[in-house]
């Protein structure tokens, strides 16, 4: 277009023009990958041609910036450059884009119609989810099925979604970690109704907006509820209040709420479940217990010991005095302390049971277990992340506060503390590291 004579205002105008279209391009291309790294990532053929699809599309983009300047684009006219960009925006970007959903419709179409109907014991990767048929079918122990119904709970299949591979175990994982959420800062809102009978009107969870992330991936996992921010605090909730998909959670979480045990009893028996006692003996690398940092937990530094600490701590009840998490990290045994405290408005006196992760040796072993099972506390997971590097300069603490190495460890801690912590300035520590 710049080679048929345009005078240089209208030059500089589709110029910019161009450049500008660029913005949203490149908006669009990062919520793709931000998109693929926040949901399950299963590296199958549809996926791969979809992150060819990514990088043709990407590469394409900035070759046409590229000739978004009329200079370069006058010494590029009639040249190959011009044919590259034009095909791999065009032609190969919608090849690949076709070929990957060609791909996944054959796949499902083969296994839909073909190997459910030659195979009568169904023990191909196939899982159809309806209200009569709502079991995992699986190919051996270690690969399950990867296609699942998308309103699996409500008891129908209008639409078919695909998973990844390891679906059991995942789901194992989750309502493990999902019981934590629930034992940490869950709420089962039971009333009584107008007969003056229990009812449940909602499963809640509450948590700081900088938190949300865990809210979110419930949502997006069980495809049921909804997320209500408050308008005037920095919290948001998370709360399901249909008949089924409470009914559903409550059958899915009995057998492994462990602390709020009076509440759960009240739902089970307004669903008229039978109640299941969870195990309190928290077994290894059990995400469980993830949950329970995600909520109630903190990730901390002890700078007079110089070491990174893991704390839980619960209102001691019946049932908080019954959890063993003596084996939940291997190697790793917690330190329990019985605490008395006064409440400020009643003044009443009660007591609380803290578990302590406090020992230098123990921090690596802390760090394997939030790696295997990780938070989705962002900056409990940040700071968590963060073990191995500081054992690594945990010594410099004692070097002089000129050195190179003292400024290496001082530059970490205030990273570490500062990381989604508005008050970092209050942490009484700060002045003696700045």
């Amino acid at each position: 277009m710049y080679t048929v004579g345009l005078d240089a205002d209208t030059r500089a105008y589709f110029t910019a023009a161009t450049m500008i279209i660029a913005v949203p391009t490149g908006i669009k291309i990062f919520s793709w990958l931000a998109t693929s790294y926040g949901g399950t990532f299963a590296l199958n053929t549809p996926m791969t041609y979809a992150l060819g699809f990514i990088f043709l599309f990407t590469i394409g983009g900035l070759t046409g910036v590229v000739l978004a300047n009329a200079s370069l684009d006058i010494a590029f006219h009639d040249s190959y450059y011009v044919v590259a960009q034009m095909g791999l925006n065009n032609l190969c970007s919608a090849i690949d884009c076709m070929l990957g959903t060609i791909f996944l419709v054959c796949y499902l179409l083969f296994n839909i119609n073909y190997l459910s109907k030659i195979d009568p014991s169904r023990s191909f990767n196939l899982l159809l989810n309806s209200e009569k048929n709502n079991k995992t079918v699986s190919i051996n122990k270690t690969n399950w099925t990867n296609i699942q119904s998308a309103e699996n709970c409500k008891g129908f299949s209008e639409t078919i979604r695909q998973l990844s591979n390891l679906n059991s175990k995942r789901d194992s994982s989750f309502y493990n970690w999902f019981a934590g959420i629930i034992d940490g800062d869950g709420n089962f809102d039971i009333r009584k109704n107008s007969s003056n009978k229990l009812v449940l009107k909602a499963i809640r969870i509450k948590l700081h907006n900088r938190d949300v992330r865990i809210l979110t991936r419930i949502q997006n996992y069980l495809h049921i509820g909804r997320i209500r921010s408050d308008k005037k605090k920095p919290y948001s909730i998370y709360i399901v209040s249909k008949y089924d998909e409470m009914k559903f959670l409550i059958e899915c979480l009995n057998g492994l709420i462990r602390i709020k045990i009076p509440g759960f009893k009240k739902a089970c028996i307004y669903f008229n479940i039978d109640y299941k006692e969870a195990n309190y003996n928290i077994e290894p690398f059990d995400p469980y217990f993830s949950g329970l940092i995600d909520t109630d937990g903190s990730i901390v530094f002890n700078f007079n010991s110089n070491r990174i600490e893991c704390n839980l701590e619960f209102k001691y009840s019946d049932y908080t005095r019954k959890l063993n998490l003596s084996n939940t990290i291997p190697y790793y045994e917690p330190y329990i302390l019985l605490r008395k405290h006064t409440n400020k408005k009643t003044k009443k006196e009660y007591k609380s049971i803290a578990f302590k992760y406090q020992t230098v040796k123990g921090m690596i072993y802390l760090y394997d277990f939030f790696m295997k099972n990780r938070l989705y506390s962002d900056f409990k997971f940040y700071r968590v992340s963060k073990i191995k590097e500081f054992i690594e300069i945990r010594d410099y603490k004692i070097e002089p506060k000129n050195s190179l190495e003292f400024k290496i460890y001082s530059n970490f801690l205030l990273d570490w503390i500062q990381y989604k912590n508005p008050l970092w300035t209050k942490v009484p520590f700060v002045d003696k590291i700045r």
